[in-house]
């Protein structure tokens, strides 16, 4: 049986209570600050880069426009998995809401 993978829009923020007071220490007022991350089983295998976006007046997804490297983020992120044999089997409703699934490891 395969792993199955899918990768996530996270604010870091939200992770944590002390995480919530250091990105609003040192975010600009407005923004917050956002990765993606890959995770399967409920583990994060993976993470990008981290970028900033504005704090939406409603909840909603960052616009890229307004989110400087989220797009280059989100590439690095496909790399690392295309490098270590994850291949992309679905799709979601976000532009980065991706399904990967790739075989089981062999001699473990």
């Amino acid at each position: 049986m395969g792993e199955r993978l899918t990768v996530e829009l996270e604010d870091i923020g939200s992770t944590s209570w002390w995480a919530g007071i250091l990105t609003v220490l040192t975010s600009q007022y407005g923004s917050r600050l956002l990765r993606f991350v890959a995770r399967s089983n409920g583990r994060s295998l993976y993470t990008s880069d981290t970028f900033t976006s504005p704090r939406p007046y409603r909840d909603g997804p960052p616009e890229e426009a307004y989110s400087p490297g989220m797009r280059q983020a989100l590439d690095r992120l496909l790399e690392d998995l295309a490098r270590d044999g994850w291949e992309q089997t679905g799709r979601g409703e976000h532009p980065w809401s991706f399904v990967f699934e790739r075989g089981q490891r062999q001699g473990l």
